[in-house]
């Protein structure tokens, strides 16, 4: 993909954001952005990032955008296949009369703003509307993080459209149905009969005679480029080198470190050397920066799927359990008499400069901010003082390497 082929969702964009701005807010906006290369994290529904106050504070902005429903993923997704077999992601899909009616950009009406700053009461302020900014800029050159914020990862959409064959129909003769409309001959998987109806089957060919004495020249041409879309060779003999690699771990019994969202996989192959060369695609995808992906890398490595997990996704957690945990670690802060800040599934000690992360393994994943964005350190543990001393722990060994 032409790394300009999505300005106009950016101009888009930020034309969305400037509708319900006055200029001196939007010009405070952008001068948070001199100089300065804050972390925008990019979620299903929101994006968020962060901004140093006065006195040493911090604000906190999130950028809201609707999510697109069910039945319009369906809609849309129907009208990329039919208009896009080959995957191709561009400008023009900022017009809806190529998205089946379903606008693709966010328009004003489905952006609402929330920051921890006072100047936030009403509309947006201008650390939201610098979110909105760094947004359409990643938007330049990604496409991944619309889609996410709209309510679809990037790769379902990849994945769906390379599974349609919008024309196949079409092109099939009369009364000769295409593959897409043949019916499946696979039955649930509580159905232990055999998959192949009888009137079905073909019969099974001779058995072959296989020559396996004699040698064989070895193949000496390079291969050909496989058809679209399926992925190039070298993203081929990446996946059967990771396949091999797992296959070997499961052969020696140790646990298999794969998880549940594409974000947590991603770290986990991203960190192998098969894995290695598509990181910036991986960062694309997720919407990261290179320090954000190197974070996401330290939190697979120190908490596995779970840690990477807790670094890419907040969480809405019960208050009793932030409540218990703010209670537990109060004897082993350095200044108790400071406050703790308790947001999703985050509890942070600024005074201390920690911060605990509750994740979907039931356990608290320690970080520390020694150059400014959060990052992982190794310690997780289902009781918040075990993962409150390890990141002490590692404070105090990177004040001795300084």
């Amino acid at each position: 993909m032409s790394p300009h082929t999505t300005d106009v969702w950016a101009n888009t964009l930020t034309t969305s954001l400037t509708t319900s701005a006055d200029t001196a807010t939007l010009n405070a906006a952008r001068r948070l952005l001199t100089g300065t290369h804050p972390q925008l994290n990019v979620n299903q529904g929101f994006a968020t990032a962060k901004f140093a106050l006065p006195g040493g504070r911090t604000a906190r902005a999130r950028l809201l955008v609707e999510e697109l429903t069910a039945a319009q993923w369906e809609r849309l997704e129907a009208a990329l296949a039919a208009r896009i077999p080959t995957t191709t992601i561009s400008g023009e899909l900022a017009d809806p009369r190529h998205t089946g009616g379903i606008p693709l950009l966010p328009s004003a009406q489905d952006l609402s703003h929330h920051c921890t700053c006072t100047e936030a009461a009403s509309g947006p302020c201008a650390h939201t509307l610098a979110v909105g900014l760094l947004l359409a800029e990643r938007l330049r050159t990604a496409p991944a993080p619309l889609f996410t914020l709209r309510g679809r990862p990037y790769q379902h959409i990849k994945k769906r459209l390379r599974g349609t064959e919008p024309t196949a129909v079409a092109a099939s003769p009369a009364g000769v149905p295409s593959r897409a409309a043949a019916p499946s001959l696979v039955r649930p998987a509580t159905d232990h009969a055999l998959a192949i109806p009888a009137q079905q089957a073909a019969p099974l060919p001779n058995p072959a005679d296989l020559d396996l004495t004699t040698a064989r020249p070895l193949l000496t041409s390079p291969l050909s480029a496989p058809p679209a879309p399926l992925p190039d060779l070298d993203a081929q003999q990446a996946l059967v080198a990771d396949a091999a690699h797992r296959a070997r771990e499961l052969l020696a019994g140790i646990e298999q470190s794969t998880g549940s969202d594409t974000g947590s996989d991603l770290a986990r192959f991203t960190a192998l050397e098969h894995g290695a060369p598509y990181r910036q695609a991986a960062m694309d995808h997720l919407g990261l920066d290179v320090v954000a992906m190197g974070h996401l890398t330290l939190a697979h490595t120190h908490g596995g799927p779970a840690g990477a997990a807790a670094y890419l996704h907040r969480y809405t957690v019960d208050h009793d359990v932030l409540a218990r945990a703010q209670a537990d670690i109060q004897p082993l802060r350095p200044a108790p008499n400071t406050a703790v800040e308790c947001e999703d599934n985050h509890l942070t000690d600024p005074a201390a400069g920690i911060q605990l992360r509750y994740g979907p393994d039931g356990r608290w994943h320690p970080y520390l901010a020694p150059y400014g964005p959060w990052q992982p350190v190794p310690g997780p543990d289902a009781d918040p003082v075990q993962a409150y001393r390890a990141a002490r722990t590692a404070a105090r060994a990177h004040r001795r390497t300084r």
